[in-house]
């Protein structure tokens, strides 16, 4: 820079952009200014230059240099990019081949590190890459360097928020230059450079997939039908098919397909991440190569150097110089050629695209590598580029990749992605044709459900029947691949497509023979592999199996579960200490038999033995998440053995009393679970160690809430003390998901009838409560604690109705107004807390007497404000709490004690708006059984028990018209029953001799034929028909019958009906 002249004497800068070219990179030594300066310095000195100058092609390797080396790349400011790039770009059509292919590398590293900041050049950079990429551009060499830079040019960058990535109308230019420049216009008859360009082509599109940019149907049909041509070039066995059009269309299937929403598919995570893999090559062999190439060849930055070929950019490249590379020049296994032949950084330097140095069969196993890549990157690019379609659309595309025959209809030489996943001999190109298949299976699960198989002919193929054969084809696919594949990393994914299409597949309207065939690969991995990834995955296609609903008999069959139970022994073999098996099989073992327990549990009692040595290993491993898993177990168990006992059969129920005896009290009360519920950790135990306890001791209170109310009856006291014990000191702890599993606990204790009678224990989980909701916790915490304060609280009140000498005796007034305190404090807090304090207000409030109300009568107020606030709520987001506000509104009207305190007018209005407007069935029920509290309180005044009969009427009127659909039928059957009796109730308690009456069957008659569907429709319920029998046989009968003639029939029929079991 200093050296300027001061005369009209010319100075050459060569010699010292040379001496910058022999530095060495990997050493840092140069900053973003110095950097830019220096280049500036250099263009002044080229501006008066030809572009063919030598001063021009040493400044072009210098840009190279500087850029591609990671210890000195430079962030220029706008001006000095513009003026970079346009330097690059200048007259670079009319330059000698290797200065053009210079002039791309210099360009390429400009555009990669800055593709963000190109808005204000890319007309003039497009339109020189197009003009490369033209039908009679001769050179492939150039076309590949122009595609290099466009593939940079597609990168998207992390600062994304702050720009916009590409326009629709550069996306579209983008993709219709590839079309026209590479799909219908290449061909070269250097196969190598084919590839690379093929590749650089699909890492364009792969780029701009992957960012999610949406390209016309038009373009997108034609390049999907590119890339499959593309998935079979050099496939052995199959010429190249000359195809005049690339034109692929949605499969004609897809207009059957329902308007189903996928949303379980559209939720998977996505990777944003390009699907390229790494490629793990040699890399002392690289290092040798790359230090053999330091050493050896011409002497750098000379005039006469020519740029060499560069593996990876195709074409030359700037003279070698020593220095660390940026990623425009390192490759991952996307960018590698070779997957056999690692290549150096900077191949020797040659003018052509093949190397005079290399062997004939180095030259074949070159060819053969890259033809693998360009399938491997078709697989690849047509994954992404389905991702960006609309559902429909995408499933009909990936059908024109899949068999839609049957395996003896098929051709054999149909290019399909099957043909791709059993036959290709690269085992990468297999793997991302799985990836492929994985996708198409996770986004159509909706539409594989439909499938169908049908044995009659019929005059056109149903989208049922096409479901069907796809997902026959592809379980023998799999079939076939799983005994086929030999390398066994490459059954894992596998494995992996099996599990998801097992959780797609209908097998209950499929042929058994799917069924049958994948047990008998699952066993055979799981029983003679040696890789434990392996067995996982077999284990996990199992549990996907044992999952499926409805219970399949050819399940049954298979899996042994009515004969030998093999699955059983199996999994149980590998639980034991003997068998020595790696801990990650054990954990996928532990969960497969957790779903043999909670789906087929009537299977599994045969063998329950089996299940408590799998405890007993389990709960004995001195690993951790063994036993973690082992007590998960125990929790289904638990529950199984629970719902087993709460059944209607008898001998169910002593089955399940035994099971229940032989499972906690005969092994896991003998020490086992006291050694996951007690803390055991020394003070050198670390932190992930700690972890790991906490998450066993919360296993473990799952389990004990699962135990169920006779079973933990059944536990000797001494067990009793010990687990409430340590119940009540981890619910105080400081661990919140610990602390939340023991209040949960708790909670389901307070629920047990021979629990609610213990006072003592009540209190201290009231207590525990209390502390928790007065202390700042996190939500679900809170959430767990209001809940167990609501179940505190309706056990009290259980204990208040069935023992009041008692209760009054050992529940004193502090208690239950710190209890009362605590609900309307939460109040204040997020929904699902404040529905649990609602229902704990009503509670206290349902079952208070003076003695605890008149404590605070100012607490109490505000508690029944609360209510009544509540109950007045509009919308469906708190209709749980107006749910409980309605139920607590007539628990306050019927308690004596309360009513004082309570206008009944306006509760009883609130509770008719609700009635009436509230489209929620579930409140609607809570308001009807409010209102017919009010029957039975006799210091009602008469025209408020009228208003309240009145509404009842009105929303009799109003049933008919009530839409619902088959998930709430029974919630509106609930809403006719209810009303019927409340309707009924009303009638029988009104004095015969009071005038109200008369008004009540006038309005009755005013709506005779409502009620008397009304009453017919609920006949189902034994109640009503007890006390409408009562009421037709009593006093009230005849007029009854007068008011309502039809019913005393309907009455008749049903209980004939009803009687002989009709």
């Amino acid at each position: 820079k200093n050296a300027r002249p001061q005369n009209d004497v010319e100075i050459n800068v060569d010699p010292v952009i040379k001496g910058f070219l022999e530095l060495n990179y990997e050493v840092p030594f140069l900053t973003s200014d110095v950097g830019a300066d220096l280049l500036r310095v250099c263009l002044l000195h080229c501006d008066a230059l030809e572009p063919s100058s030598t001063t021009a092609e040493l400044t072009k390797q210098l840009i190279w240099a500087i850029q591609t080396s990671e210890e000195n790349q430079l962030d220029f400011d706008d001006r000095t990019l513009l003026q970079l790039i346009q330097f690059c770009l200048r007259d670079v059509r009319g330059l000698e081949l290797t200065q053009l292919l210079l002039s791309f590398h210099a360009l390429g590293t400009l555009v990669y590190q800055n593709s963000h900041r190109l808005e204000f050049v890319w007309p003039k950079l497009f339109s020189v890459l197009k003009s490369c990429l033209e039908v009679n551009e001769p050179n492939v060499a150039v076309r590949h360097s122009a595609l290099k830079v466009l593939q940079a040019l597609t990168i998207r960058r992390k600062s994304a928020d702050e720009w916009q990535y590409l326009s629709p109308t550069q996306a579209e230019a983008i993709s219709a230059l590839l079309i026209d420049g590479v799909a219908n216009a290449i061909v070269s008859a250097d196969e190598l450079m084919f590839c690379k360009v093929l590749q650089a082509s699909m890492k364009t599109l792969l780029n701009m997939a992957t960012a999610q940019v949406h390209l016309p149907s038009n373009q997108v049909g034609y390049l999907l039908g590119w890339l499959r041509h593309l998935t079979f070039l050099g496939f052995p066995g199959y010429a190249q098919r000359p195809i005049k059009n690339f034109d692929l269309f949605p499969s004609p299937v897809c207009h059957q397909l329902p308007q189903v929403d996928i949303k379980q598919g559209e939720t998977l995570v996505r990777d944003n991440k390009p699907v390229m893999r790494r490629y793990r090559g040699n890399k002392n062999t690289r290092k040798k190569e790359c230090r053999k190439n330091t050493t050896g060849g011409t002497p750098t930055g000379s005039h006469g150097d020519s740029p060499s070929e560069d593996s990876d950019a195709g074409g030359g490249s700037p003279s070698r110089v020593v220095h660390s590379q940026a990623p425009w020049t390192k490759t991952d296994s996307s960018d590698s050629e070779m997957s056999d032949v690692d290549s150096p950084p900077m191949p020797k330097p040659v003018p052509d695209a093949t190397s005079s140095n290399v062997s004939p069969q180095a030259m074949v196993a070159r060819v053969k590598s890259a033809k693998a890549k360009v399938r491997q990157l078709a697989y690849d690019t047509i994954r992404m580029l389905l991702l960006n379609i609309d559902k429909k659309e995408r499933f009909g595309y990936v059908l024109n990749f899949l068999p839609q025959q049957s395996g003896s209809l098929m051709r054999s030489t149909e290019h399909t992605l099957i043909l791709s996943m059993l036959k290709d001999p690269s085992a990468h190109v297999r793997s991302s044709a799985i990836n492929v298949l994985k996708d198409f299976v996770s986004y159509s699960k909706n539409y594989l459900i439909l499938a169908c198989e049908s044995a009659h002919a019929t005059s056109f193929t149903s989208i049922s029947e096409v479901m069907a054969i796809v997902i026959s084809e592809l379980h023998r696919a799999l079939h076939l691949a799983l005994l086929a594949e030999q390398i066994p990393i490459f059954l894992v994914p596998l494995l992996s497509c099996l599990y998801l299409l097992i959780g797609a597949s209908p097998y209950s309207r499929l042929k058994p023979i799917l069924i049958t065939e994948m047990c008998y690969d699952l066993k055979a991995l799981l029983q003679n592999n040696k890789y434990e990834q392996v067995r996982v995955g077999a284990l996990t296609c199992f549990g996907g199996v044992l999952s499926y609903q409805p219970t399949h008999a050819e399940i049954v069959r298979c899996l042994g579960l009515d004969g030998d139970h093999w699955l059983e022994k199996l999994c149980i073999e590998k639980l034991s200490p003997s068998c020595g098996e790696v801990n990650q099989v054990k954990l996928e073992v532990l969960q497969t038999l957790a779903l043999l327990v909670s789906h087929h549990f009537t299977h599994c009692k045969d063998v329950f033995n089996l299940y408590i040595q799998a405890l007993t290993s389990s709960l004995a491993d001195p690993y951790g998440p063994v036993k973690i898993h082992g007590m998960k177990l125990t929790a289904a168990l638990a529950k199984q053995i629970a719902d087993l006992i709460c059944g209607e059969k008898e001998e169910l129920k002593g089955l399940g009393c035994e099971l229940g005896k032989k499972m906690w009290k005969e092994c896991l009360f003998q020490g086992m679970i006291q050694c996951c519920l007690q803390s055991s950790l020394s003070e050198e135990a670390t932190e992930h160690g700690v972890r790991e306890q906490q998450v066993l001791q919360r296993e473990a209170f799952t389990a004990l809430a699962n135990i169920g109310a006779e079973m933990w009856d059944d536990l000797p006291e001494r067990n009793q003390r010990f687990c409430i014990c340590v119940l009540l000191s981890q619910a105080r702890g400081n661990t919140d998901d610990t602390a939340a599993a023991a209040v949960r606990t708790l909670a389901f204790f307070c629920t047990y009838p021979c629990v609610a009678q213990d006072t003592i224990f009540l209190q201290d989980v009231g207590e525990v409560c209390i502390s928790l909701l007065n202390k700042k916790i996190s939500t679900p915490l809170k959430i767990k604690a209001s809940w167990a304060l609501s179940n505190v609280c309706d056990a009290l009140w259980t204990l208040r109705n069935t023992d009041s000498d008692r209760f009054d005796a050992d529940i004193n007034t502090e208690f239950y107004t710190s209890l009362l305190r605590t609900s309307v404090n939460a109040y204040a807090e997020k929904d699902a807390i404040r529905i649990n304090a609602v229902r704990s207000m009503g509670i206290l409030l349902g079952m208070g007497t003076s003695r605890y109300l008149s404590v605070d009568e100012t607490l109490t107020r505000k508690a029944i404000e609360h209510l009544l606030q509540s109950a007045a709520y509009v919308g469906a987001r708190f209709f749980k709490a107006k749910w409980n506000s309605c139920y607590a509104v007539g628990w306050m009207v019927a308690n004596a004690h309360t009513r004082r305190l309570l206008h009944v007018p306006t509760a009883m209005k609130t509770l008719g708006d609700n009635l009436m407007n509230c489209v929620i069935l579930k409140v609607q029920i809570a308001c009807i059984s409010a209102l017919d509290q009010l029957v039975d309180c006799v210091d009602i005044e008469p025209d408020v028990r009228l208003s309240a009969f009145t509404s009842l009427v009105q929303k009799a009127e109003h049933v008919p018209s009530i839409k619902v659909d088959y998930k709430e039928l029974k919630h509106l059957q609930n809403v006719k029953e209810q009303l019927s009796l409340a309707l009924v109730h009303y009638i029988r308690v009104a004095n015969c001799r009071d005038h109200y009456l008369d008004k009540m069957f006038h309005q009755l008659a005013a709506a005779r034929e409502s009620v008397e569907l009304l009453l017919k429709s609920a006949m189902s319920c034994a109640d009503l028909r007890v006390k409408l029998d009562e009421l037709l046989t009593s006093e009230k009968g005849l007029q009854v019958e007068e008011t309502l003639p039809n019913t005393k029939g309907h009455l008749r029929q049903a209980v004939e009906l009803y009687a002989f079991g009709i």
